[in-house]
């Protein structure tokens, strides 16, 4: 196939930063050849060309002195008391914006697109699928600071009273499955809101929400087990399941657990028919493949580990979580190892118009979501200098990422995608933050004493 003047370009940058290792550490390895290949599932998607060969499998990323050949995400990470200071300042400015953004009848994020082409809608009705599951997020986001932030606490009572009114979110149509991203994330909100005891007054109305949640979550479970967002093949009551997703069955599988925790009945075989489908899509690299339709096809781009890094992590927190075999510690680190190695791809998916556009076929809304999950990974994994390394690494790619009005943002999805982005980077810090200062105690015991982030209000 005849290069692109992209690869090309890519080519070129490889050879030079490839020679400056060479130069500087006395060793170097062939770069990778391109070639361009299929893409995920999708309406409204482009191609664009990837490198077609995997790296393999590259040892644990160890402490080095940076050089300009260095990838950003394999350079040296703050001390832990620099990283609590970045983490804790991080949090503060996207509280402050999460207030300052709030709509006036109470959601998060709006239908207005400033993009003359957007992804496909089919109906409507999708809107209201995006609302809900964004606002959801950021609600979710603002549970712990309400604890001691009475503007954060007023933000989550009217987000929702907002999310109470809204009722059941259906399908677009028999195609079309945004709602999915509604019952995934009204599920952990609703979790976590029931764990929490100074919501006591909201239990009620919740717990009614999340068993209504997991009844429709089990309604629309795919005939082979798993969720998608999309179906063309539909035809019967349930989704065919042509189409399922490794992330999306994943992340249902981690609410409707969290669900289960808080007293939630979940029907007999929702999360073991699902860990199945997860499991068929498993792949020996580590990552998994996109969907049900892709779990053939082990070396399509989007299959490789630089194409599912951000969506990996999901997956192993549901099969490290339901107690699958071959999943331990050990496997989670390196889940997150892979993503920090192969940063760089998502990186530069983030923010792009298109989605799957660029190398290896990421996308920019999975951006945050695979980070959030990697958050959850590292809660998983058992501790030492390894997961404290990751631990500070995630926490300062964060901080990076955030923009200077304190949102953060991954994928122009109509006027929602500063505010799920921003929901789901609070969420990640808030993991984050108390291994971080675990680790500052730890160290000499002479660091910041744990404390919530500085109050905000609009």
């Amino acid at each position: 196939m005849r290069e692109s003047s992209h690869q090309r370009v890519y080519c070129v940058w490889r050879s030079v930063a490839t020679a400056c290792v060479a130069v500087l550490a006395g060793c170097a390895s062939p770069p990778a050849s391109t070639a361009a290949q299929g893409q995920p599932a999708g309406v409204g998607t482009s191609a664009a060309s990837a490198p077609a060969k995997e790296p393999g499998p590259a040892a644990a990323p160890a402490q080095r002195q940076a050089t300009t050949a260095t990838p950003p995400a394999l350079r040296p990470v703050p001390d832990p008391a620099k990283s609590l200071a970045r983490t804790r300042a991080a949090r503060a400015k996207g509280l402050a914006w999460e207030l300052a953004n709030q709509q006036p009848e109470g959601g998060f994020g709006t239908f207005e697109s400033p993009r003359a082409r957007e992804i496909y809608l089919d109906t409507q009705a999708s809107h209201r699928a995006f609302h809900t599951s964004t606002t959801a997020l950021v609600c979710w986001s603002l549970l712990a600071p309400a604890r001691t932030d009475p503007a954060a606490r007023r933000a989550l009572i009217r987000g929702l009273a907002w999310l109470e009114q809204q009722g059941e979110v259906g399908r677009a149509s028999g195609n079309t499955f945004y709602s999915v991203w509604t019952h995934t994330y009204l599920l952990e909100l609703a979790a976590a809101l029931l764990a929490d005891p100074t919501l006591a007054e909201k239990h009620a109305a919740w717990r009614g929400i999340m068993d209504r949640e997991v009844e429709v979550a089990r309604r629309e479970q795919s005939a082979e087990g798993g969720w998608a967002y999309y179906d063309f093949n539909h035809v019967g009551q349930n989704p065919s399941g042509e189409q399922s997703t490794s992330f999306n069955t994943a992340a249902m599988v981690e609410s409707l657990l969290n669900a289960r925790a808080q007293g939630a009945v979940v029907p007999k075989g929702t999360v073991e028919d699902a860990v199945f489908c997860i499991g068929r899509m498993r792949i020996p690299s580590g990552a998994f493949a996109y969907g049900t339709y892709a779990e053939l096809t082990v070396a399509a781009d989007y299959n490789k580990v630089s194409g599912a890094s951000g969506r990996l992590q999901v997956c192993n927190v549901a099969l490290m979580r339901t107690g699958q075999p071959g999943m331990d510690g050990e496997v989670l680190l390196r889940g997150v190892e892979l993503l920090r190695e192969r940063h760089h791809y998502i990186e530069i998916a983030r923010g792009r118009v298109m989605p799957h556009e660029a190398y290896y076929r990421n996308s920019g809304y999975y951006y945050f979501f695979g980070h959030y999950y990697c958050a959850r990974v590292l809660q998983l994994c058992p501790p030492g200098e390894r997961r404290d390394l990751l631990v500070r690494w995630l926490a300062e790619q964060m901080a990076i990422d955030q923009n200077r009005d304190g949102s953060w943002f991954d994928y122009p999805l109509y006027g929602y995608g500063f505010a799920y982005a921003t929901g789901f980077a609070m969420r990640t810090l808030e993991i984050l933050e108390p291994m971080i200062e675990e680790q500052v105690r730890a160290a000499d015991g002479t660091g910041p004493k744990p404390a919530p982030p500085a109050a905000a209000t609009p």
